[in-house]
């Protein structure tokens, strides 16, 4: 029976990574609680891996990161951290598309159905109502006089301090949130939402003024990742079939051994 159990958490491992050891405090063998935490590990590097290569042509998507420590009482925990890095800049021609350059700690500040959150994805368009809002999700930019409707115009140009202009005339300025320290950029304190757009779980401070940040029209940051290009699928793939194959000869040694003691 304990073979069993044993051979069914692994299989839940290998196709759930919502599992952790929390889930199964009653494993008292040593071996089998570290194939089931290394397990775990491997599964959210991977899932962290189809992330980025879903993502690869996402604007503004920021890379997660993962350490594997472990615990006082010998268990292994995963703390995952952001990459704040700028990705590569591209040119796109398109008058609502931005570029914002405030030395990885800025975003564009959007207004979502129950918060405010924030991003690096300069791509917006106009909703039915002229409003200016994300391409994707179709979540409201925000200005300094809150969301910003653009007039009929033949031409919309925008300044590198985020002031807005149709045909000339002065209409809105973004509101550019930029954090004081990019040690404040936790996961602690940020969570994500899809990679691309995150929100605050705790005030951080911010410093304001044009003279933190720089807008470029007609440009775009794009997909931060570098993993989706080098990859380390290989790594994560051949370490957990490793590791399905000691647990496999752990559970079979312990089958031996009570087969030993129980003749």
């Amino acid at each position: 029976m304990k073979r069993l159990y044993i051979a069914l958490i692994i299989m839940l491992f290998a196709t759930n990574s919502l599992y952790s050891w929390e889930d199964f405090q009653e494993i008292q063998d040593p071996g089998v609680r570290t194939t089931l935490d290394g397990l775990h590990a491997y599964i959210v590097h991977y899932q962290n891996w189809l992330f980025y290569t879903i993502n690869t042509h996402t604007p503004g998507y920021i890379e997660t990161g993962v350490y594997n420590t472990r615990t006082v009482e010998g268990n292994t925990e995963i703390r995952p951290f952001f990459r704040w890095r700028a990705g590569p800049v591209i040119e796109t021609g398109r008058d609502l598309d931005f570029y914002l350059d405030a030395a990885s700690r800025g975003f564009f500040a959007v207004q979502m159905p129950t918060s405010l959150a924030y991003t690096r994805d300069g791509r917006f368009i106009l909703d039915s109502q002229r409003r200016m809002v994300t391409m994707s999700g179709n979540y409201p930019l925000l200005g300094e006089n809150g969301h910003i409707y653009l007039p009929e115009g033949e031409s919309i140009s925008v300044s590198r301090a985020g002031l807005i202009y149709v045909d000339g005339e002065p209409i809105d300025r973004m509101k550019i949130v930029v954090f004081k320290r990019k040690s404040d950029m936790t996961y602690d304190n940020i969570e994500s939402l899809n990679g691309s757009f995150f929100v605050l779980t705790r005030e951080i401070e911010t410093i304001s003024g044009p003279q933190y940040y720089l807008i470029k029209q007609g440009m775009l940051e794009e997909n931060n990742v570098l993993k989706a290009i080098t990859g380390d699928i290989g790594m994560a793939k051949n370490s957990y079939d490793a590791t399905v194959k000691t647990a496999h000869m752990i559970n079979k040694a312990l089958g031996t051994a009570a087969s030993i003691a129980n003749p």
